[in-house]
Formats: C-alpha cells, sequence, structure tokens
C-alpha cells in the first residue's frame, strides 16, 4: 500500500500545513502522512496545551514529534477560565473548539501556514459532533473528508504508516456530563484515576464523574487489569472524597 493518490494530490495542494495533533490515532495518521508528502519542512504539528489533555498523550505527542523529527509547537489555552466552558451545557464541545481552533490558527499563520488541518473522517459525519461547526467557522481543512476516507480506511494506511494501533479516546472534560460543573479538581481526579491503566489497557476504557462517585468503564479485554488495580484506584478516589463504580462494557 502506499498513500492514496487523491490524499496525496489535496495534501499538496494545500502547501505547508498546520496538523491539529491531538495524541489520537487519527490525528497521528494525518501528521505522519503529512510530513511523508510534504516533508516534515511543511510541517507545523500543533497541540493545545489545557487541563483537558492528559499527560499521557502529552508524553505520546512528544515521543511521536521525536521520531518524525518535527518540533512540536504545544500553544497554552486556559478554557477553565471560561465561564460558557465550564457550564458545561450542549454547547461545551463547540466553545471549546471554537477557542482551540482560533488559537492554534493564528499560531500557524504565524510560522506561514495558512492550512489549518485536523482528521476528521466521512465517519464522523455520522456522530454528533459540535466541533465541526466550529471547524467550518474557522476554516479547518479535513483532508481524510476530503478524500472520502473513513475510519477503516485510516487504520490501512495507518498500518502501513507503522503507527500503532490504540483504543479511541476523548478529552477529560467528556468524562463530565453535561450540567455538571468542570473543575480543575474534577478534571485532576479523573486523570490521576486513569493514569495507571492508561498505558496498559487494551481496550475502551475511561473514568467518568458521576453524582457522589466516580465510574469506571472498561472493556472485557481489560478486566483483570481493573481488578488488579481496584484497590488503587478506590484509595486515589477516597482522597477526594468519592466511591468507585466498576462498569464493564457490553462491546
Amino acid at each position: 500500500m502506499t498513500v492514496p493518490g487523491i490524499l496525496k494530490r489535496i495534501l499538496l495542494d494545500k502547501g505547508c500545513c498546520g496538523i491539529l495533533f491531538s495524541g489520537g490515532f487519527d490525528s497521528e495518521v494525518l501528521l505522519r502522512t503529512a510530513i511523508r508528502v510534504l516533508g516534515a519542512s511543511n510541517i507545523v504539528m500543533l497541540t493545545a496545551t489545557t487541563r483537558l489533555l492528559a499527560g499521557y498523550y502529552r508524553n505520546h505527542i512528544l515521543c511521536v514529534a521525536e521520531e518524525l523529527g518535527v518540533e512540536p509547537l504545544f500553544v497554552p489555552l486556559d478554557l477553565l477560565s471560561c465561564r460558557e466552558f465550564t457550564k458545561n451545557t450542549d454547547k461545551r464541545c463547540y466553545i471549546c473548539k471554537k477557542k482551540l481552533y482560533t488559537r492554534l490558527k493564528a499560531e500557524a499563520v504565524a510560522r506561514g501556514c495558512n492550512t489549518i488541518a485536523d482528521g476528521t473522517s466521512t465517519d464522523d459525519l455520522f456522530e454528533y459532533r459540535p466541533g465541526l461547526a466550529a471547524a467550518a467557522e474557522t476554516g479547518i481543512a479535513h483532508p481524510f473528508l476530503e478524500a472520502r476516507m473513513g475510519r477503516r480506511d485510516i487504520k490501512e494506511l495507518g498500518f502501513f504508516l507503522g503507527v500503532r494501533e490504540y483504543p479511541s479516546d476523548s478529552c477529560l472534560a467528556t468524562r463530565i456530563p453535561h450540567g455538571k460543573l468542570i473543575t480543575s479538581e474534577l478534571l485532576a481526579l479523573i486523570e490521576m484515576m486513569e493514569a495507571p491503566l492508561r498505558p496498559y489497557v487494551k481496550g475502551r476504557f475511561r473514568v467518568a464523574a458521576g453524582t457522589d462517585r466516580v465510574l469506571v468503564h472498561y472493556s472485557p479485554v481489560d478486566e483483570k487489569l481493573v481488578e488488579n488495580c481496584q484497590e488503587q484506584l478506590k484509595r486515589i478516589a477516597e482522597k477526594s472524597g468519592h466511591e468507585i463504580e466498576l462498569h464493564r462494557l457490553d462491546v
């Protein structure tokens, strides 16, 4: 397999390109593809540094950047100072993405890149993605979408490029249900509870905030791992005055 011709042409047409790299699989495949097609000197690797980015993914981003010989650009963004965001309404994702895209685009343009791209695919169009409206408003390009590539296509391309497959994930704010205030303390608790298992899980895994407890959602493939770490998770939660509840996902 090689980089699909249509995707290659799309990237070549864009020239110097800022790639939004969240640490996820799709954005990593796009980053590696863009470097292969355009060369590292024509790529600006962009990541927003917020309280929503877990340390595990920051470390992964640094490792990928070192491997590819690209200087990562971490751009600080204080979302917790935005009351409209911390209120955690159904507009949370839109508000976050609008601020993130606007800030990162300005950084990329200042470095000579007029095109900013992310890893959105055709499958994303069939899910609830408020961030897509923010992307359209700020002029974020979607090369995979333009090339009519879905997750299966991206997965195949990722294997060709040597990207290790890992479970899909999302930012820490998605662990907090709408209506519950987003605080630095709650985000820190969620990250602390996920950190011991995140490097080892093979399936879907996330810690979510409940009313008076934290919910540990895990895939059957990771059941033994979660059981072995249960006491550790319980101690972390109790320090913040929470109980834990395990939820095995039927997937």
